[in-house]
């Protein structure tokens, strides 16, 4: 059996390579990624459908650049947490920030909730703006 971390692990190589159909089999349905700052992407994005286009205008916007690589990765049967670097390229901005990111699973083990926390959500802020 798949344990969660292995779950997070398919997640963000699903990310990486933008398999999208396997990043809708990470995500519940219902699922609701909170995405932090005071920048223009900032907000809920409620519903996996609703969570792959947030990502997609990511990649967009960043022509692909923007990399997560895991630092750590921890879970349980209910939640999960991974610690990333995040580093990527937009318009003439460098993003370069560790992420504290928290998960919560569903009876499936599909992530269910999303939230992260910055080192530097004034980077982060300036990267959206």
């Amino acid at each position: 059996m798949e344990t969660k971390v292995e779950r997070l692990e398919a997640f963000l190589d699903a990310y990486a390579s933008r398999d999208v159909s396997a990043i809708r089999e990470c995500l519940a349905d219902d699922a609701v990624w909170h995405v932090g700052g005071t920048h223009r992407l900032s907000g809920d994005y409620r519903g996996a459908s609703s969570i792959i286009e947030y990502f997609e205008q990511v990649g967009e916007e960043t022509k692909g650049t923007l990399h997560l690589e895991p630092l750590e990765l921890i879970a349980n049967d209910e939640r999960g947490a991974a610690f990333l670097r995040v580093t990527g390229d937009r318009a003439d901005q460098h993003l370069n920030v560790t992420m504290a990111e928290a998960f919560q699973f569903d009876d499936d083990g599909r992530i269910k909730e999303f939230w992260a926390h910055a080192t530097d959500q004034d980077s982060i802020n300036r990267f959206w703006s």
